[in-house]
């Protein structure tokens, strides 16, 4: 007996097969290097958030053991990185002179950064963490950012930092 599919069936089998090939529901591709410093992290971090590249920064934030996208839901990170973006996003931005070490954790540096955006000039303290042979952004302190929506704070006056 000699089965015969529509062209229709058909199709549908190789969706079906192409679907499973591709890891549907999987982790994306994680970058196998980082930024080779703190500020290299950072300055990557800001060019991909002002780039609006959710990709970008999903390559860029996480933890000692790698990208967050490896070990968390795909979702979950874009859009934890869609709310960090809109915090984040600025007219130019500066670093603040030198890094710091991280009281809590010694491995970790505190990179900070001053935001101009709308007359405000925020400074916000990034995170860093050391992973593989670079460095990843864990943290930043999205409070210091002031709320993206509105003219400064008297806290952070035009041209002051927080």
């Amino acid at each position: 007996m000699i089965v015969r599919f529509s062209s229709m069936q058909r199709l549908r089998r190789w969706a079906f097969v192409l679907l499973v090939a591709t890891g549907c529901g999987g982790h994306p591709k994680i970058a196998d290097t980082a930024p080779v410093s703190p500020e290299a992290a950072v300055r990557a971090f800001m060019n991909a958030v002002k780039a609006n590249s959710i990709v970008g920064l999903r390559d860029l934030w996480g933890t000692e053991r790698g990208p967050a996208v490896s070990s968390m839901n795909l979702d979950q990170v874009d859009q934890r990185l869609t709310v960090i973006r809109t915090f984040l996003e600025h007219e130019s931005y500066e670093f603040e002179p030198g890094n710091s070490v991280d009281p809590v954790n010694s491995m970790q540096r505190i990179v900070r950064v001053r935001l101009t955006r709308k007359g405000c000039q925020p400074v916000v303290p990034f995170t860093t963490v050391p992973w593989k042979n670079g460095w990843l952004v864990k943290n930043i302190d999205l409070s210091a950012a002031g709320n993206p929506a509105r003219t400064c704070e008297a806290s952070q006056g035009a041209g002051g930092g927080t």
